[in-house]
């Protein structure tokens, strides 16, 4: 009985982190009679009552332009601070760009080739510099040496 309460607490904390991590919040709490809630995200946008408005004419509840032609809604770019990962093994410098808000990574031998697994290796440098700031839609270049295995 203790283990199951112990995954039941290891459960409900881990989907905390996820949500949490996510940046998404929990579906509303169910009554104790009702059944339980079926989680249904927002829409992306808002139509008017009278359904979206004309081609061409914007939101007239917003004042917003309509998109150009050929352009959808792609998300903005954020001025973010590139982190120093270098001496970093591989996997800890992805975590640490990623968790700066960093999702374009390369992960580059300084030899050429390819990186097997990112924990064997150590960063040796980066592009764009430590503690600079870049758009956090920027490709961030990490170069790896390979670490010895004795």
């Amino acid at each position: 009985m203790a283990v199951m309460s112990a995954l039941t607490v290891a459960g409900s904390v881990l989907a905390g982190v996820v949500l949490f991590l996510s940046g998404g919040s929990p579906p509303p709490a169910a009554e104790a009679d009702s059944t339980s809630p079926v989680y249904t995200p927002a829409p992306e946008s808002t139509a008017s009552p009278g359904g979206p408005p004309s081609p061409g004419t914007g939101d007239p509840r917003t004042g917003t332009a309509p998109p150009a032609p050929g352009q959808g809604a792609a998300p903005t770019a954020l001025e973010l601070l590139v982190p120093d990962v270098r001496g970093a093994d591989g996997v800890t410098a992805q975590n640490r760009l990623q968790s700066a808000g960093f999702y374009a990574v390369s992960l580059v031998p300084v030899g050429g080739g390819s990186v097997g697994d990112p924990a064997g290796w150590r960063v040796v440098s980066q592009t764009p510099e430590p503690n600079t700031k870049a758009e956090s839609t920027r490709r961030i270049t990490v170069e790896l040496i390979e670490i010895p295995r004795f």
